[in-house]
């Protein structure tokens, strides 16, 4: 009886296979500031019987070859070297690397997880020369044991060198050429920047100038060259070749529409009108690696590119004179856009946008000031008539990353709890209105704030026995309290001369130390009748003495103000702050 999934009673050979997480390796940056990398996948294998394995391994082989044909000789010599330069084994099973018997696995699918770890000087990947290269390649055997035939698997592998991240995240630089040639043209070329991907575009921008009368300007050339170094040993010492190839080239006239001239017939010409020619012209790249292989520089073998830019002009007397720019060009392999096994790159606009508007993304961090989320409205409030920047519906209102949130102010008596509730029943937030009249509102708000807090205990002049308030007595000052603390700080002038001047150390010394214990506590008529007393000093027999900023007719005249203010009140309409004292008098 044949078995299942045999054809004539035949069962089916075993499949190995080799499946790595990502066909290539990427480097980022040189290999002085690149990271060292992994090559991770899994080895599969696929049989639908039971079969004998003694030893499971996999290996990454690096292969160059340099070869060209000298020059040096009467006879035309030909170069070569080819060799491994690079091998990592691996032993999968057993994991322990001895040779032991043989084991037999089960029928069905079997898979392994493996794992390389490559250095960060590991040269790069270079194909698409007939006769130099460098290439990667992972092979996988399998031993089954005596009479029985080795399962072979291999891949290729790709290392890619690409640019460094703090390049790619940093502003690309312009390369400007700015001169004036020959007293014949001024021009300005400038390419966008240094560092571009295989199988895109280089656009160059034109600023051209004729200086000369007569002199028309004709075709514009530009043109990628391809610099080859190759070095081997030979004969007991190093030997190198150069050579040069046009890898990519476009040649065109300027456009109809790139001359900034004055009309005829205008007098007065605006900055628009410079007497120049500005147009750019676009050079695109083969996307294949046997026509144009990235930048190169190992040991070995050597890649850089040069764009050459040629500038025609038609002279007066009838020859021709042309102008020759070069710039250097780095050209790599993307991660995004790598190529295929057939050494092409297909080139994937919408790959390349996502890229361009994360880059943007990159050169503008910080954000600007108006792309802020924590200048926000606090709370959703409508900000038209405001100049606050910031939308609604950001998640990163103000409210919500205040210190403390409504208990930022210590005694604050603004109730933003209220206009919390307000906002949450409108949907929409606090209207314009109601906070300008908070605002409004605010000075007197200010000024009562003072009259919620009231002292708990009063002194009376004639001694230090403090005397307890009534419960029914009322928590506010007098209501000619604040009218006469303003009237006397309007009569009352500072010497601000004598506040700011600091003592020398022996006027510190001789002064008395004072505090508030020492101090004699002021009456309530005097506590009421202004904000503050004058700074005294006690003494042995219990008087005052002025004190060193102020003089003796300036304490006259308050002695005698305040007795005046206390006749005044000396009626029977008395306060009722007064009435829950003793006289003390």
């Amino acid at each position: 009886m044949p078995r299942a999934g045999s054809v004539f009673g035949i069962a089916p050979k075993p499949v190995l296979e080799i499946k790595p997480t990502s066909p290539f390796v990427v480097f980022y940056g040189e290999p002085s500031e690149s990271q060292n990398a992994e090559l991770t996948g899994k080895l599969v294998i696929t049989h639908s019987e039971s079969m004998s394995v003694k030893s499971i391994r996999m290996t990454l082989t690096g292969t160059r070859r340099v070869s060209w044909t000298t020059n040096q000789t009467p006879i035309p010599q030909p170069v070569t070297n080819k060799c491994t330069f690079f091998t990592e084994n691996l032993c999968i099973f057993p994991t322990d690397g001895a040779k032991n018997k043989t084991h037999k696995i089960n029928a069905g699918t079997h898979e392994w997880d493996f794992k390389f770890q490559l250095p960060s000087n590991m040269a790069e990947s270079v194909e698409g020369l007939s006769m130099n290269w460098i290439v990667y390649n992972l092979t996988a055997a399998v031993d089954r044991g005596y009479m029985s035939k080795q399962l072979n698997a291999s891949t290729h592998i790709r290392v890619i060198r690409t640019l460094g991240r703090d390049v790619m995240e940093t502003m690309p630089t312009d390369q400007i050429n700015e001169d004036i040639w020959a007293s014949k043209l001024a021009y300005k070329i400038t390419v966008p920047q240094k560092n571009y991907i295989v199988g895109t575009a280089v656009t160059a921008d034109f600023v051209l100038i004729p200086l000369r009368k007569g002199v028309e300007i004709g075709t514009i050339k530009m043109e990628l060259i391809e610099s080859r170094q190759l070095f081997c040993d030979y004969a007991n010492h190093r030997i190198t070749s150069q050579s040069e190839m046009v890898v990519a080239s476009v040649e065109g006239n300027m456009p109809e529409n790139s001359a900034h001239m004055v009309p005829n017939g205008v007098e007065e010409a605006d900055e628009l009108f410079d007497e120049s020619h500005r147009f750019s012209m676009t050079l695109e790249l083969p996307k294949s690696l046997k026509r144009c292989r990235q930048s190169v520089d190992t040991a070995d073998i050597r890649l850089t590119h040069k764009l050459r830019l040629y500038v025609n002009l038609h002279n007066p007397e009838g020859h021709t004179s042309q102008l020759l720019v070069k710039n250097h060009l780095h050209l790599f392999i993307s991660p995004n856009l790598p190529p295929n096994e057939d050494q092409s790159v297909v080139v994937d606009q919408a790959i390349l946008s996502a890229q361009a508007i994360q880059d943007v993304v990159n050169q503008n961090a910080p954000p600007t000031y108006g792309l802020h989320q924590l200048d926000e409205l606090y709370n959703d409030i409508d900000p038209n008539g405001f100049m606050t920047p910031g939308g609604r519906g950001s998640i990163g209102n103000s409210g919500a990353n205040t210190p403390f949130y409504t208990q930022s102010r210590s005694g604050s008596i603004e109730d933003l709890t209220s206009m919390d509730a307000i906002a949450h029943q409108t949907g929409g937030g606090a209207s314009a209105i109601a906070l300008h009249n908070r605002l409004q509102n605010l000075n007197m708000t200010q000024n009562t704030r003072s009259m919620r807090f009231a002292p708990s205990r009063q002194h009376s002049s004639g001694g230090s026995t403090p005397h307890s308030m009534p419960d029914d007595a009322p928590l506010h000052a007098p209501s000619n309290y604040f009218a006469n603390a303003e009237a006397y700080q309007n009569q009352t002038d500072y010497d601000m001369d004598a506040l700011t001047r600091t003592p020398s150390y022996n006027t510190a010394v001789r002064t008395p130390a004072r505090t508030p214990i020492s101090e004699d506590l002021p009456t309530y008529e005097i506590a009421t009748s202004r904000p503050s007393s004058p700074s005294r000093t006690p003494t042995r027999s219990g008087a005052t003495t002025p004190s060193t900023g102020r003089s003796l007719g300036t304490l006259t005249e308050e002695t005698e103000r305040n007795t005046h203010i206390n006749s005044l009140r000396e009626s029977p309409r008395r306060s009722p702050r007064m009435s829950a004292y003793e006289d003390p008098r």
